[in-house]
């Protein structure tokens, strides 16, 4: 009997922006012509990773850290297990992107936003888990893993 190796794969090096992604108001579906390339470091690389710009203040927390106005996310396309308390990019039916923690709400699952002025929406069939968000950067360059967190809304 013969042993075969195959070669092994390496997740990519480069993550591609593909938009942005609403962190409050739903954004346009169709935001950017150019595509813009980020290195990602090794430790966070994946197979089905995109990144996308965050609009809105609806991760930020209370004391101005999380996901904030202006910051990029990493988004792990390939895991959409909708553990509740983690991050993840949502697609709405008309395509935009929203990013919320995924947690129930009124024993409904539901899109939560860090910061406590906005209010819970419940999930839909027509909304898409396009995969969690795993790290977020303030420049492109430096990348910081999005942690879970357990919600007392």
């Amino acid at each position: 009997m013969q042993t075969y190796f195959l070669p092994r794969r390496y997740a990519p090096s480069k993550a591609t922006l593909i938009g942005s992604v609403s962190a409050g108001t739903p954004l346009d579906p169709n935001p950017f012509n150019t595509r813009k390339r980020f290195n990602i470091p090794m430790p966070l690389r994946r197979f089905e990773m995109f990144v996308l710009q965050v609009d809105g203040d609806s991760m930020t927390l209370p004391d101005g850290g999380g996901i904030t106005h202006g910051s990029y996310v990493l988004v792990d396309g390939r895991d959409i297990l909708t553990d509740r308390g983690h991050v993840f990019a949502f697609q709405l039916a008309d395509g935009a992107f929203v990013v919320k923690r995924l947690q129930l709400h009124q024993g409904r699952p539901a899109m939560l936003s860090d910061n406590p002025l906005y209010t819970p929406v419940h999930l839909t069939s027509s909304v898409r888990n396009r995969g969690r968000v795993y790290a977020t950067s303030q420049d492109g360059v430096t990348w910081q893993t999005v942690s879970y967190r357990q919600f007392h809304h």
